[in-house]
């Protein structure tokens, strides 16, 4: 029930963009910090960022990904790129050093597989975001 309840609050905050896989270290921390997004939802769903993860396809090992925790800037560079099936979980373990796990559903507009894209960080530097 209550993992039911938990899945049903993060697929209503994946109409928002990505989400911080619960129990997953933060960007910048040492261990393994998971964030997810749809490639793809229903047309008819009110989400503006349903699909904010569509292009995640496209990375190839050895492109950054900018990350902003904390209004610090962090660099990783990806290493690894896989499928899985939704139920291999070990992509969420913690890890000894700092990287980031992208995950999303794979085919586009399936949730058949599960893309992992796994990235570490290359460069910290901090970097105050512009307020409008």
């Amino acid at each position: 029930q209550q993992r039911r309840v938990r899945r049903r609050g993060q697929h209503e905050a994946l109409r928002g963009g990505v989400v911080h896989y619960p129990g997953t270290s933060l960007s910048g921390q040492p261990g393994n910090a998971v964030i997810t997004g749809h490639s793809s939802y229903f047309p008819w769903d009110p989400g503006r960022l349903k699909d904010v993860f569509a292009l995640l396809h496209e990375v190839v090992i050895g492109d950054k990904i900018i990350a902003y925790y904390n209004q610090e800037k962090i660099v990783y560079k990806v290493v690894d790129i896989k499928v899985v099936l939704p139920d291999e979980m070990e992509v969420l373990k913690q890890t000894p050093n700092e990287r980031l796990t992208l995950i999303t559903c794979t085919p586009v507009g399936t949730n058949l597989k599960r893309l992992i894209v796994i990235a570490e960080p290359v460069e910290q530097e901090v970097d105050k975001l512009e307020r409008r």
